[in-house]
């Protein structure tokens, strides 16, 4: 599934009557699919753009569609994946990753389903565990697999390893990279980590702040399957280098064509 945002704006309230403008007229394609990262410094509004998707939020100005279909609110066609996994610390990692499905089709929900995703996923003989009893890597799983039994076109992924140590962090994204290969799924994945960034994606977008607009959208040529070690290699430098001039405070806000 394709996601198009053409000319939004978002704007909110501030205090004493002022205004906020999180996002300036940002133009955006992504072709089903593909995995695209959204970079950027805190207040960017990469969040906002995140939330403009998934129909949390109407935008001021512009336009969000879906395979040419307006996005007017939430829908099963998007599921989200946030920083915190978010579970429910009164269910089991079953009956979590089943309460989407539940939620949709009722009593009907396929458990089948559910049992394949807790294989792919890596957490068979956790079934019956509560969250408390999770690491945080294998609750993330928990939670990806939740968003993923709606059976999304669009996964939409707010810094979802941000809280990861460095070691679990690693590990997700090669986790991630290989559930993205083998489900016919479009990803947006915000983060602030440059070089999670480009061991990701097809295409880095870089945002700039005050108010947050696209500065840059960037391909991400290199193999895959992408590893640490391979940040030495000559490709993987220069785009970093450009990543980083582009983020530069210097430079943020000059457009690149």
């Amino acid at each position: 599934m394709s996601v198009a945002v053409r000319g939004v704006s978002q704007i909110f309230d501030g205090v004493k009557g002022t205004t906020v403008t999180a996002l300036a007229d940002v133009d955006l394609t992504v072709e089903g699919r593909q995995f695209v990262t959204i970079l950027g410094p805190s207040g960017c509004g990469k969040t906002t753009l995140l939330n403009l998707v998934a129909g949390f939020e109407k935008p001021t100005d512009g336009d969000i569609r879906t395979d040419g279909t307006p996005v007017t609110g939430p829908g099963s066609d998007r599921a989200v994946v946030f920083q915190q996994a978010a579970l429910y610390p009164w269910l089991t990692v079953r009956e979590n990753i089943a309460l989407g499905l539940r939620l949709r089709d009722g009593r009907r929900a396929d458990y089948g389903k559910v049992d394949g995703l807790i294989e792919a996923m890596g957490l068979k003989g956790f079934e019956k565990h509560s969250p408390h009893q999770l690491s945080g890597g294998m609750a993330q799983r928990v939670a990806i697999a939740r968003a993923l039994a709606i059976e999304p076109s669009v996964l939409l992924m707010d810094e979802p390893f941000g809280a990861l140590d460095a070691q679990t962090r690693a590990s997700m994204q090669l986790f991630v990279t290989d559930l993205w290969e083998k489900i016919p799924v479009t990803v947006l994945f915000v983060t602030h980590d440059i070089d999670e960034a480009i061991i990701l994606a097809d295409r880095v977008i870089v945002m700039a702040p005050r108010p947050g607009r696209v500065v840059a959208d960037l391909t991400v040529d290199l193999p895959r399957p992408r590893h640490r070690q391979e940040t030495l290699a000559p490709e993987y430098v220069e785009l970093r280098r450009q990543i980083l001039e582009l983020m530069d405070p210097a430079n943020l806000g000059q457009p690149v064509s």
